[in-house]
């Protein structure tokens, strides 16, 4: 097969798997201070007409899902890379292996592809700074939604013209409840306060921003996220708001699929697993975030 030569840093170890010609590497572990602001790549110098895609995946029954939604996002030409950030500590070493070399092998376009494995299935590590970021945009998004690529490609354009704001498809709004005295997460008719992480882009200081500043106050924030396994995305909404002074921004899609709303279930075509797999399931997803957005508004 000849030599091939694999090239190791104290930041990352690789599993390397032969097969026929073909060379994987799946990261194992990401950098050990992510905070460390020496890292921190000087903005104007970031790619700004590319984004990278950051899909948080966890549920090995989504794991096909996973492969339509890699190729799509791949086959787009305002897409370097794709880092799968895999939160579930549990799945085999050899699952994973296999997953990784499908996701490479039979996705098109030219965007490089990463699978990593978490330490943990924390929330907040979707939103870890990672050296190995090179765009000035990232897209957060879910392991469950779909969308076309000139919906992407359009939200990327809005982003441009609006780089400090949060932009997204998905949106919820918040409220003061007068009867519980409480601000309250909700869906309102005519506005909205909240980008959802389904698909939420935005610039990628704020990956800083919500891991590595705010002090305790932000710290016992995230520690809430970890304990509710909930509502990172609401936390990452103040952080933005908090700097910018001014909220998301939201856009349209020609098309976009979200295979874990339980109103699939009436075209009695999702596996309940698929629909319910994810680290927060949406039966009891409002009656959580209710009282986090009240926390972090008191």
């Amino acid at each position: 097969m000849g030599v091939i030569s694999v090239r190791f840093s104290i930041w990352f170890v690789f599993v390397v798997i032969f097969v026929t010609d073909l060379v994987f590497c799946r990261t194992l572990s990401g950098d050990p201070d992510p905070c460390d602001s020496t890292k921190q790549r000087e903005y104007q110098k970031l790619r700004s007409d590319q984004i990278t895609v950051l899909i948080n995946g966890y549920s090995e029954y989504r794991i096909p899902l996973l492969h339509t939604i890699v190729a799509s996002y791949s086959s787009s030409s305002i897409v370097s890379s794709i880092l799968v950030l895999w939160g579930n500590p549990s799945t085999p070493d050899q699952l994973l292996d296999h997953l990784y070399q499908n996701l490479t092998q039979y996705s098109p376009g030219s965007a490089s592809i990463s699978l990593i494995q978490q330490s943990s299935s924390s929330l907040n590590a979707r939103f870890l700074p990672r050296s190995s970021v090179d765009t000035r945009a990232v897209l957060i998004c879910d392991d469950d939604v779909e969308i076309d690529r000139r919906s992407l490609e359009f939200a990327f354009s809005v982003w441009k013209s609006n780089p400090d704001h949060l932009v997204g498809t998905f949106v919820r709004s918040h409220g003061f409840d007068l009867q519980g005295k409480e601000w309250i997460y909700t869906v309102h008719p005519d506005k909205y306060s909240i980008v959802l992480t389904k698909f939420m882009m935005m610039k990628q200081d704020y990956l800083f921003e919500y891991s590595c500043k705010g002090g305790v106050e932000m710290e016992e924030m995230r520690m809430i996220v970890d304990r509710m396994r909930n509502c990172e995305d609401i936390l990452m909404n103040f952080v933005a708001a908090d700097r910018l002074r001014a909220g998301p921004i939201m856009v349209g899609a020609e098309r976009v699929r979200d295979w874990g709303d339980a109103r699939n279930e009436e075209e009695q075509v999702v596996d309940e697993r698929v629909r319910d797999a994810g680290l927060s399931s949406r039966r009891v997803e409002h009656r959580k975030r209710r009282g986090e957005v009240h926390q972090g508004v008191s």
